[in-house]
């Protein structure tokens, strides 16, 4: 593992031990500049914008069937993102958000188990929704 790597994980247990409930709502309140980023990250969007998914419905009430540590790496891993400071500065062409998809992986990679559980629950919930809204029509 490189000098990066090492600073990443540390920096990742670091700081996922410090998020607090009120860090949720902080990151929340950075919607507009994360969905800026997305836009940067190509392929990995799909990935972080299922993760934001299951930040904001956990926030919103709608799903609770998740550990408070995969609460605490997501609002990390969207922190450190929005963060100026980073191992490598994000202003690096290619090799700028390098950092920031580890520490996203190390999220997916930590919790696959949870999110793929959120992921199926998400999926069924919006299948049910898209049948209540085409019964409705159909009346």
């Amino acid at each position: 593992m490189n000098q990066q790597q090492q600073d990443v994980n540390r920096r990742f247990a670091e700081g996922t031990s410090s998020v607090n409930a009120e860090d949720v709502d902080k990151v929340i309140g950075k919607e507009s500049k994360v969905f800026a980023l997305f836009q940067k990250l190509g392929s990995h969007a799909q990935d972080f914008k299922l993760l934001w998914d299951l930040l904001k419905d956990y926030k919103n009430g709608e799903y609770s069937a998740v550990p408070w540590k995969l609460i605490a790496a997501i609002v990390f891993a969207f922190l450190y993102l929005v963060s100026p400071i980073d191992a490598i500065p994000d202003f690096i062409p290619v090799l700028g958000l390098t950092d920031d998809i580890s520490v996203f992986g190390l999220v997916l990679a930590g919790f696959g188990a949870e999110i793929e559980a959120y992921k199926t629950w998400r999926d069924s919930r919006n299948a049910l929704l898209c049948e209540s809204v085409g019964g409705e029509e159909e009346k």
